[in-house]
């Protein structure tokens, strides 16, 4: 055997006396990646950060398939959506229900990342089928807060120019723009309805 053994390549001894890899994260990475999704939805920034220059995975879900990324987004924290972009975080990733990030909340940094806002939910519903219907509750609301509708549809008006310019849509894009600046020049009410009007004609965008 001492002279079989002596026959055996030194590599193929040394590989052989390695202990299997193990499958699955250890304990001590579980708990990083479940502290990473936790500090992204309490708003800490620094912890977020120090776990991802660790090697966290940004990717990681819990049990209902959500991300740190779904939790940053439906907090509005864009400075956590940008790190978590920044280290790898799939912006199309979807939770059990389909939901992707743009799904829970509008980012500003989830669509030139990639985020697609004709994603379908298991509900069959888009970002921005999601943000039409927030944008008719906001309108009907008997206590109608202005700034909040105006930001609804800013919101809109970003996601679609952002899609638009993706398809290669310029004059779309162009009329966009122009309703972009209307709202910016909006002091009512009816100013901002109409706004919104002309912002549901684009019919082919499905809104």
């Amino acid at each position: 055997r001492d002279e079989l053994r002596c026959k055996i390549p030194a590599g193929r001894l040394r590989r052989a006396a390695r202990p299997h890899r193990r499958l699955g994260p250890t304990g001590k990475e579980v708990h990083a990646l479940k502290r990473l999704r936790d500090s992204a939805n309490a708003n800490d920034v620094e912890t977020v950060q120090q776990l991802l220059e660790d090697g966290a995975d940004p990717c990681a879900a819990d049990d209902k398939g959500r991300t740190a990324l779904h939790f940053a987004s439906c907090n509005g924290n864009d400075q956590i959506v940008q790190l978590l972009l920044d280290h790898g975080a799939d912006p199309n990733q979807r939770d059990g229900l389909g939901n992707t990030p743009l799904h829970l909340e509008y980012s500003p940094q989830l669509v030139p990342a990639g985020a697609r806002v004709d994603a379908l939910d298991r509900a069959g519903r888009t970002p921005l089928h999601l943000a039409k219907s927030k944008l008719n509750i906001l309108q009907e609301g008997h206590a109608q807060c202005l700034e909040a509708v105006r930001l609804e549809v800013k919101q809109i008006i970003h996601m679609l120019r952002e899609y638009l310019e993706r398809l290669g849509q310029h004059e779309q894009r162009e009329r966009l723009d122009d309703l972009c600046t209307r709202l910016q020049m909006t002091s009512t009410k009816e100013q901002v309805d109409e706004v919104t009007d002309l912002l549901a004609s684009f019919t082919s965008l499905s809104l």
